[in-house]
């Protein structure tokens, strides 16, 4: 269950990729709508948004009845953990860019 929570976790990763990437359709979209005012920005955003939902709810759904047929109830906490195993990463990751970003600054201002 580890592994299913694992591949889910990435999977939802993946998924939120393409909805908030401007590389893909979702977020193209809503710039073309732009063309004809921000109103129908806000209609095409919302859209969108709501649309990106299904798909990462669909993956937890699979993963706890999965895990559940699997496991029960141990299953689906194995699932959780395995999700979150690669939230270290992207803490870390999040909390270091401030970081970068003042020595890039600091190195700057001192003409290094």
């Amino acid at each position: 269950c580890i592994c299913i929570g694992l591949f889910a976790g990435v999977m939802i990763g993946q998924v939120t990729e393409y909805f908030t990437s401007y590389s893909y359709w979702p977020v193209q979209s809503i710039t073309e709508a732009g063309v004809t005012g921000a109103a129908t920005v806000i209609i095409q955003g919302l859209g969108v948004g709501k649309i990106s939902t299904v798909f990462p709810t669909i993956i937890i759904v699979a993963t706890i009845l999965g895990c559940n047929a699997l496991a029960e109830e141990y299953g689906i906490a194995m699932a959780a953990v395995g999700m979150l195993s690669t939230l270290g990463v992207t803490l870390a990751t999040d909390a270091y860019g401030p970081i970068a970003d003042n020595a890039g600054g600091i190195a700057e201002m001192a003409e290094l």
